[in-house]
């Protein structure tokens, strides 16, 4: 790795922001996750809202179709062991990075006294009956095999996300309130499936992040990742030169080479056009310090207890204030909580997002209220 330069951190602010497809927008939803490296999903309006920051009229109609139709979006535990949507062609990617490794749920099982070779072959089973169905919820593999514990058949995972993790299922549309999960061959069986070598996936994700959110630290690699400082250097050392150190403020940062020639065509950080983001959007997820992204003083009205974050406003690349959208009805009202008061100008282009919200629903907008 050759050192390089000083950034700034309104420099490093400003590339994230660019680099995340948030002043230009990303051709179409499917290359969005590809670029982002999947796109957080635990609450799916919240992914869709991620996607509507960075394509152009992006509705939630749209992610539907995209998902349970056209199905070039999969829903998948990713990174962190949290749900992420990913381009359906990344999913051998998504596989290999985490083939091999047992999931919270199998050492769970071996805790609770389970015979590891009884589970594996309640495992297998499980996987023939989601084959032998168009679709399965927890509510048919309870009826299944009415014996096992509860925990097993955890909305937050069980079964299925071990089934996940080898690759054989993804989310399918939800029914009745319940989700419901689809084998793979069922799903998309025309999906080629030659899933690269598990270092080759791990570097890759890598290079998609380090492009996207960085320059990074090793504690924002770790923490984005879930993974230990000795695979992250691991990862990169297989990057090689693509890898550079640079710093941010005097700190210690890793970028990719080829990110050096936006220097010189970085705007400036008062160009950088308002956004309204989502609860657990990319840009809030991508590294470990958030010192460039909102001031210390508010910093616990976004990141709340029990690892929630709060959708934000967003002026100039920085956290300036929360909202929420509430249904009336047919229509949205939205409420916006900037932290101290915005000129009048401003109000009105977040009024009008206010209203490109109520949009991506496909609902008029009832209200835009403000809460200062």
């Amino acid at each position: 790795m050759k050192a390089a330069l000083d950034l700034t951190v309104e420099q490093a602010t400003v590339t994230r922001f660019v680099a995340n497809g948030l002043l230009t927008p990303f051709a179409d939803p499917v290359t969005a996750a590809a670029h982002l490296a999947g796109v957080q999903a635990q609450i799916l309006p919240a992914a869709g809202l991620a996607l509507w920051n960075r394509v152009p009229a992006f509705t939630a109609t749209q992610l539907d179709h995209l998902l349970y139709h056209e199905r070039a979006l999969v829903r998948l535990w990713g990174q962190r062991g949290t749900l992420h949507l990913y381009a359906a062609t990344d999913w051998p990617l998504i596989y290999a990075a985490q083939a091999g490794r047992s999931t919270y749920w199998e050492q769970e099982a071996l805790r609770d006294g389970w015979d590891p070779a009884e589970y594996e072959a309640f495992i297998e089973r499980a996987a023939r009956w989601l084959a032998e169905h168009e679709t399965m919820g927890r509510s048919d593999l309870r009826r299944l095999a009415p014996d096992i514990d509860d925990r097993h058949l955890s909305g937050w995972g069980g079964i299925f996300a071990i089934l996940t993790r080898r690759g054989l299922a993804c989310h399918a549309a939800p029914s009745g309130g319940e989700a419901r999960m689809a084998h793979r061959l069922r799903w998309r069986p025309d999906l080629p499936w030659d899933p690269p070598s598990t270092e080759e996936a791990n570097a890759e994700l890598m290079r998609r992040y380090i492009a996207v959110f960085g320059p990074v630290s090793f504690a924002d690699m770790t923490a984005w990742r879930g993974r230990t400082q000795a695979e992250i250097k691991r990862w990169l050392a297989r990057l090689g030169d693509e890898v550079v150190q640079v710093t941010v403020g005097g700190r210690p940062a890793w970028w990719l080479q080829s990110c050096l020639e936006r220097l010189p065509a970085l705007p400036e950080p008062g160009d950088l056009p308002p956004r309204l983001l989502g609860r657990f959007d990319p840009l809030l997820l991508g590294t470990r310090d958030r010192s460039w992204l909102i001031d210390a003083a508010v910093y616990k009205h976004v990141w709340r207890p029990a690892g929630h974050i709060e959708a934000t406003i967003l002026l100039q690349g920085r956290i300036a204030g929360t909202w929420r959208y509430d249904w009336r009805g047919p229509a949205l009202i939205v409420t916006l909580r900037p932290f101290a008061p915005l000129p009048a100008a401003t109000r009105a282009q977040l009024a009008t997002l206010a209203a490109d919200v109520a949009a991506h629903f496909a609902a008029p907008l009832g209200e835009c209220r403000w809460e200062e």
